[in-house]
């Protein structure tokens, strides 16, 4: 795998600090209802193979929204990523691209209840008001920290607009290598193509700047929990 786990635990425990996940579809309004229980398996999905990244917890409201909750707080943004890109290529031959405005916000929780949705805390509040505050960008990180989010604004807009120009087959690529830490050779054995079309495919969709900006947020994160 690309990434590391840092469990730095005396500060995690002392502090508390999780990950919240809120998004919305977009342009859920024009997906077929005959593909919108493939819609709600596929982020179901992703939560459930991205486990290794971290324990999270899942669930929908408002029919097209959602939040997930993430234990591992140094994880979070290569989940953020790789949940968009996953959306990307699971969509149907027959509908636009579809994809999520995902805000990650990164604190402590108050409050745990049964549901997600009801649990409170600053990673929630961090999470939900940054993502009612986007404007014109559909992948934000808002941390407790002044200097990170100082540091990441820019580059999580950069990422932000190589995600959304992502085709199906670029986000495929791109959440196989990343996510699942695949070998070319096995990408292309999945997706029925040569290992140069891969190669292409991972190059066109800036796939090392990509896992430049996962680490330099995984640095950050453990700087700051470390200090």
């Amino acid at each position: 795998m690309i990434l590391f786990c840092i469990f730095a635990k005396t500060k995690h425990e002392i502090m508390k600090l999780k990950a919240v996940i809120t998004g919305d579809i977009i342009r859920s309004t024009d997906i077929e209802l005959a593909h919108r229980q493939l819609l709600l398996s596929t982020i179901e999905n992703v939560t459930k193979q991205l486990e290794s990244y971290s324990p999270m917890k899942l669930q929908f409201f408002r029919g097209d929204s959602f939040q997930i909750v993430l234990e591992d707080i140094s994880n979070a943004a290569a989940v953020t990523i790789m949940l968009r890109a996953a959306l990307k290529s699971a969509t149907p031959q027959d509908e636009q691209l579809w994809d999520a405005r995902v805000a990650l916000g990164v604190g402590t929780i108050d409050f745990e209840s049964g549901d997600v949705v009801t649990s409170d805390g600053e990673a929630f509040r961090l999470s939900g008001r940054g993502l009612d505050n986007m404007k014109g960008q559909s992948f934000g990180v808002f941390t407790p920290w002044k200097d990170t989010n100082d540091e990441l604004e820019l580059t999580s807009l950069f990422v932000d607009k190589l995600i959304t120009g992502w085709k199906k087959n670029q986000a495929a690529v791109i959440f196989y290598s990343i996510g699942m830490g695949m070998t070319q050779i096995e990408i292309a054995t999945i997706m029925n193509t040569s290992q140069q079309n891969v190669s292409r495919l991972l190059g066109t969709a800036s796939e090392s700047f990509v896992i430049r900006y996962i680490n330099r947020y995984h640095q950050i994160i453990e700087r700051n929990t470390e200090q």
